[in-house]
């Protein structure tokens, strides 16, 4: 009963949340079920105990004193109440939208031919949206609703010649599609250059014609203009002014976008700026720096309180690489408590690590790092890399070759790479390794034999295609 979903779900309520589904529960409109209520209140008490105090046979005996233990008649009670959980989410859900519940009665009032109520607040919905700033997929997915049923409650009525409101509604409702298509084939071009995987854009092509042929139409919409502008930043990355009308909507047009769309603004911000700098662009690091200073000066960096851990991550690499100890340093203690709980230890003591490595603490270094834990591969490979390169600078040649070794075999087993992954890091392991051993060896050669050893590894790193890690091998090189 302890690890039952029911219990997992009410374990993750907060204080406040939860005393919502009590009240939910125990509403006579939503629940007369009493059994549902007395289990209720039994997980509310015993949820965060030991598992010894939560088992079924506890839960039976305290919701059937005295009957004998049926363990299908407590599945049925849990069902009940799991029941109750999926509905208090749903009303939760359209308590937090900003139009659903003014709409929902607009429609019901329809369907019911209470058309007093619907006029009322329709009139009042269409007050509420002339004044609304924001208009994303949300404000004209309630626009098309809003002239749907106004539309064809006043055709049906009285006037079947109306042409007004229909209009409006499939002027938003295209302006809806738009928004959702373009949205989304945003975060799945990106999703496709990161992840090198492929979807069928289906009439994108014809979408992106048709706004260009039709720009006056929709220049001043600034969702549609926003993710058409990062979606020819993301396919047409060389041309730049795709990417200063995205900072100019950072600086001049965030009160015209909803914090979704704010979010994804920065987000595609940074995914451009990471690929200038993949090409060999270096001028974008300071960019992107200042975009995440940005973002964290304004709250879009943070998801209901938290920030996430490869962004933490992010903006603290760029900060040691571009040698602003100090900043980064207030900003991995200012942050580390907005983490997520789970991830919070290992990704400060990851980016610690990071940092002390980037101001020559070698051994500091190597001391945040090996207690990191291994909780996905992102973490075992990316912390295996630092360890190897703080080895490295370490001159620690027998270590390093250990680590090389047990890092090659974790590569070549780990089932969640793919084999293009694997390839690449097998061939940073293979020239990593040459690399230590001809740095060992050194005193045995003259200099011009160790030049030539050197420009030998270059260049095979250079002609080889897939190689993670290339530039660190090449700048090792280069100082040998």
């Amino acid at each position: 009963m302890y690890q039952s979903k029911l219990a997992e779900h009410i374990r993750d309520l907060s204080a406040k949340d939860r005393e919502q589904f009590r009240q939910f529960v125990c509403s006579p409109y939503f629940n007369q079920h009493q059994k549902t209520k007395e289990l209720l209140e039994f997980l509310l008490k015993k949820v965060d105990g030991r598992p010894s105090g939560l088992t079924k046979e506890k839960v039976y005996k305290k919701l059937f004193p005295g009957k004998a233990f049926e363990e299908q008649q407590l599945y049925n009670v849990m069902s009940y109440l799991k029941k109750l959980y999926y509905q208090f989410m749903a009303m939760e859900y359209i308590r937090k939208q900003r139009y659903l519940e003014v709409l929902y009665t607009i429609e019901e009032a329809f369907d019911t031919h209470q058309f007093d109520i619907m006029t009322n607040r329709g009139k009042h919905l269409q007050k509420k949206l002339k004044k609304d700033p924001v208009h994303n997929s949300e404000y004209y997915y309630t626009n098309y609703r809003l002239n749907h049923a106004l539309g064809y409650y006043s055709g049906h009525y009285f006037n079947r010649a109306e042409t007004d409101t229909f209009q409006h509604m499939l002027d938003e409702l295209d302006n809806f599609y738009i928004v959702e298509k373009l949205r989304n084939c945003c975060h799945l071009t990106a999703n496709s250059i990161m992840m090198n995987t492929t979807y069928e854009f289906r009439m994108l092509d014809e979408l992106m014609g048709y706004l260009e042929a039709n720009w006056e139409i929709y220049r001043e919409e600034t969702s549609i203009v926003l993710y058409y502008t990062v979606l020819k930043s993301l396919t047409t990355p060389n041309e730049r002014h795709y990417y200063q009308r995205m900072k100019k909507m950072l600086a001049d047009e965030m009160d015209q976008l909803s914090k979704q769309e704010g979010r994804d603004l920065y987000g595609f911000s940074y995914n451009y700026c990471i690929m200038m700098i993949n090409a060999g662009h270096s001028d974008f690091q300071m960019e992107l720096f200042q975009l995440y200073k940005q973002g964290l000066r304004q709250g879009l960096l943070l998801d209901k309180g938290l920030l996430s851990e490869w962004d933490y991550k992010n903006i603290a690499t760029l900060g040691a690489r571009l040698k602003a100890f100090e900043w980064t340093e207030a900003f991995l203690q200012k942050y580390k408590d907005k983490l997520p709980p789970h991830r919070r230890e290992n990704a400060y003591n990851y980016n610690l690590g990071n940092l002390y490595y980037n101001k020559g603490m070698y051994n500091e270094a190597l001391s945040a790092l090996l207690v990191v834990q291994f909780t996905d591969v992102k973490y075992h490979l990316s912390t295996n890399f630092l360890i190897l390169r703080t080895y490295y600078a370490l001159k620690d040649t027998e270590a390093l070759l250990s680590l090389i070794e047990t890092f090659r075999i974790y590569v070549i087993r780990n089932r969640k790479m793919t084999v293009e992954q694997k390839r690449g890091y097998t061939n940073f392991l293979r020239f990593a390794k040459k690399l230590v051993l001809i740095k060992h060896h050194a005193s045995t050669y003259s200099n011009k034999e160790l030049e030539k050893e050197v420009d030998s590894l270059s260049a095979k790193i250079n002609e080889t295609e897939n190689v993670i890690n290339r530039y660190w091998l090449l700048e090792e090189c280069q100082q040998e």
